[in-house]
């Protein structure tokens, strides 16, 4: 077995990467408490589905980066049954929407008695690809979902948007990048994917307050494309919303 060094481990935004030669690891995960059904719960709602969006950020970040999910790990806060049998279906559930077919394993707290429903999600995934992270001249940024968190999200399940259209986007080669965005709000995600790529963010476009909006459970996606196949990209992807250009330098 080959011995881990510190090199061989780097971190990519909200990602773990181990590189193994052809088989490289990408980690993320991600939680949710206070959504459920337990007395202390910010959110009433089925555990299940709580456990479903927990699972889906961790998968859009790491299809978006290119790597395929090959496991998941939970770590529930609560009692196996039935909070902990609940929330274990709705990953599974979350993986069959998702069209993976791959292994959970994981761990409750079966010591205490608990109040708030408590979900952790980890998923492991491979990939063969460098990091796409070369320098930009240029790039067109665009937004498919819109930011929702807590109720917002109970009310619109059936409007967030699918992995196949998250699938199909990145397949596109007019796309540079792609790049999840959750409770740090747009804002945020769309610097961290300009400081990617060597560009630069006016912050005058970023004064509209839904970009600094929680996107909750990654209720929104950036896709940086290559700006002179905004044309292309548009005609495919017509329910994207174009936000604006990055640049080397800002434009006042």
């Amino acid at each position: 077995m080959k011995k881990l060094r510190n090199k061989d481990m780097t971190q990519f935004r909200d990602l773990t990467l181990i590189g193994l030669g052809d088989n490289n690891l990408a980690i993320a995960c991600d939680v949710s408490a206070g959504i459920g059904h337990k007395d202390l719960d910010e959110v009433d709602i089925d555990p299940a589905i709580s456990a479903a969006y927990s699972l889906r950020v961790p998968l859009l970040e790491l299809i978006c980066f290119g790597a395929t999910p090959i496991a998941v790990v939970d770590t529930i806060g609560n009692e196996m049954n039935p909070t902990g049998k609940t929330i274990i279906q709705g990953l599974k559930g979350e993986l069959q929407t998702a069209g993976l077919d791959i292994s959970i394993n994981g761990s409750t707290e079966d010591n205490m008695v608990t109040k708030t429903t408590s979900v952790g999600v980890t998923v492991i995934g491979k990939y063969d690809k460098n990091i796409n992270d070369s320098p930009l001249n240029q790039a067109s940024i665009y937004q498919i979902g819109r930011p929702l968190v807590g109720e917002e999200v109970k009310a619109n399940l059936d409007g967030i948007f699918s992995y196949d259209l998250v699938r199909t986007i990145r397949d596109n080669s007019q796309v540079v990048d792609m790049l999840p965005v959750g409770s740090k709000g747009i804002a945020y995600e769309v610097t961290e994917m300009a400081k990617t790529h060597g560009l630069a963010v006016n912050s005058e476009l970023l004064q509209d307050d839904s970009f600094h909006k929680s996107a909750g459970p990654a209720t929104v996606v950036l896709v940086a494309v290559k700006s002179d196949g905004k044309a292309e990209f548009e005609r495919a992807f017509p329910q994207t919303k174009y936000l604006f250009n990055l640049d080397k330098e800002v434009n006042k």
